[in-house]
């Protein structure tokens, strides 16, 4: 039976009796095969996909991402047999003094969190309480006995974040005077304070590691909240103390080259973060408001971003006519939709599955999010007049075959492009409009000549980004009757939602996959493109054509249970 506490008291109790919890040298794998929890067949799968995948985990991560065995199991197999006290940190009462002893870094790296000293024992709490070489190292950095607990890794993150978060922010130096009347000594002197800088430091690291794409410090009146954008959706993380702002914020501004003395103008900044196998690129925004300085990081990981056209979400079929577009050695591919719809990550997608080819590749971007070796990228200055449409007639006399405009923002640029896909080249760019059809006449209305798209344009993919589904907690889903009418469902047909659970954060989600509608300009909808066309026939023509509307790639996406259909209503066409 396994021993489970919720507090310091209960386990005090139980430490006297047991001067040893953790036994040493004990294989999770043998564990796990002795009380038949899994077979010597899955073991041996896990440990090749461990090998094949070395920056995934430990053994334990393994076989919950094979679906071998729960989270809830695994844990209870490894209190059961070996006899380990297991903690729910919710409420664990755990003390001040253990947090100095061991870095905030190594913490979030390996996912432990101190709870008490018991005599000259420090112990820990941990998913994988079989990790002895992870023990010595603790020991070497604490100089302590170190000995593990077991707890989900959910409640050590959750942990982490409360304990260390609220602890640094408890140190960052205190600012009775009002923000505006700070000497510039004072500010400087406040972001360069260590307290201020580990927070920010432990912010970014928490942010990186939890996948969020935005973090975002919003002023109020009596407190600063801290929000993170996970899978495009904005978390409270945490509120401090609003004193704390102006510390924050310059050192914020340090880190991205801002002025720290001009509180009064919009900044805009960029800041690197190295992290192990990875660097992380940081876009830094800062706007004045009534309550104080707002600021919005941006979080560009390349390695979860830069990824291949199979793992966007496309179909078999559209991948392979997706590829059909961008073989083309002239002509134009464009990728429209909202800000935050994906655009960009579908565009390097295609460019790292053309650059294979041996082709001569020039980009020109505002900014430059990913860095792609073998292709030569140019970032757009507009402040001294370098803007898309100038840069495109330098580009033109450096041998292009392939051209990547980040964005079509005006006539001139869509002329630019226009002219160059005519000229030999393959022009690839993003557009902001709703749905592929309406890209057509956009590109109508903003003056570029029937005949001029009729002979360049090749395809148009619309696409925007829906939440996946965490697949381990799955449950039916409720779903409203004026959500099943305006999708014309019926009353009984199943959606699945995630409920939340310990691999998802409790958030029910677990990533986000594109929906989407793939035009490919055909001899029947070439003939139709005229200044009086509506987008109606264009799509009527398209679908004609093969193509499968946006809201019905979401509902697709639904009935595979991969999404519910509450994303479908979320993003639909009408």
């Amino acid at each position: 039976m396994s021993l489970a506490f919720k507090n310091s008291s209960e386990l005090q109790h139980y430490l006297q009796d047991h001067p040893c919890l953790t036994p040493l040298g004990i294989s999770l794998g043998n564990l796990l095969l002795e009380s038949h929890v899994i077979t010597p067949t899955q073991l041996e799968t896990a440990l090749c996909y461990q090998h094949e995948h070395p920056d995934f985990g430990r053994l334990g991560q393994v076989l919950l991402e094979l679906q071998m065995i729960s989270a809830e199991r695994l844990n209870l197999t490894l209190a059961q047999q070996l006899g380990i006290a297991q903690v729910n940190l919710e409420n664990f009462d755990i003390q001040p003094a253990v947090l100095k002893l061991l870095p905030e870094s190594l913490a979030r790296r390996y996912l432990v969190m101190p709870l008490m000293l018991d005599g000259e024992r420090l112990i820990v709490a941990s998913a994988d309480p079989t990790h002895c070489e992870l023990l010595n190292l603790l020991g070497f950095v604490t100089g302590k006995n170190v000995e593990t607990v077991l707890a989900s890794t959910l409640d050590v993150e959750q942990a982490i974040n409360r304990s260390y978060g609220g602890a640094t922010a408890e140190l960052l130096p205190e600012n009775e005077a009002a923000e505006q009347s700070l000497s510039l000594h004072r500010i400087k002197q406040l972001a360069e304070d260590k307290p201020t800088v580990r927070f920010v430091d432990a912010l970014l690291e928490e942010a990186i590691s939890r996948r969020a794409s935005d973090i975002h410090l919003v002023p109020g009146e009596h407190d600063l909240t801290i929000l993170l954008r996970i899978d495009g959706v904005l978390i409270e993380n945490r509120r401090i103390k609003h004193s704390n702002l102006a510390a924050i914020v310059s050192r914020i501004k340090i880190i991205g080259g801002m002025n720290i003395a001009e509180r009064r103008l919009p900044q805009d900044g960029r800041h690197m973060v190295k992290l192990t196998d990875r660097t992380i690129d940081l876009r830094l925004s800062v706007i004045p408001t009534v309550h104080g300085e707002s600021v919005v990081i941006r979080i560009l990981d390349t390695r979860q971003s830069l990824k291949s056209l199979d793992q966007i979400g496309f179909s078999g079929q559209d991948a392979e006519r997706f590829r059909d577009l961008i073989s083309h050695n002239q002509g134009i591919v464009l990728v429209t939709g909202p800000t935050g719809s994906g655009k960009s990550t579908t565009l390097y997608a295609a460019l790292n599955d053309i650059k294979s080819t041996g082709v001569n590749i020039i980009t020109v971007e505002d900014p430059v999010e990913y860095q792609i070796d073998g292709i030569r990228q140019i970032q757009v200055k507009t402040q001294i007049g370098f803007t898309f449409a100038r840069a495109l007639r330098h580009i033109l006399r450096h041998d292009p075959d392939v051209i990547m405009v980040g964005e079509i923002r005006d006539q001139e640029t869509a002329m630019m492009a226009t002219e160059s896909a005519l000229t030999g080249h393959l022009v690839l760019s993003t557009l902001h409009t709703n749905s592929a059809a309406t890209t057509i006449t956009r590109l109508l209305e903003i003056g570029i000549a029937p005949y001029l798209l009729n002979a360049s344009l090749l395809g148009v993919l619309a696409q925007r980004l829906v939440r996946r589904n965490c697949p381990h907690c799955l449950v039916p889903e409720e779903v409203p009757a004026h959500v099943r009418s305006a999708l014309g469902l019926s009353p009984d047909e199943p959606f699945y939602v995630g409920s939340g659970c310990e691999h998802c954060r409790n958030l029910g989600f677990a990533g986000r996959v594109a929906a989407y509608e793939l035009l490919e300009v055909s001899p029947a909808l070439r003939a139709m493109i005229e200044p009086s066309v509506s987008a109606q026939k264009i799509e009527q023509q398209a679908i004609a054509d093969g193509m499968r509307p946006l809201t019905q790639s979401a509902l697709q996406l639904a009935r595979a249970q991969l999404i519910p259909l509450n994303e479908v209503y979320r993003v639909r066409l009408e």
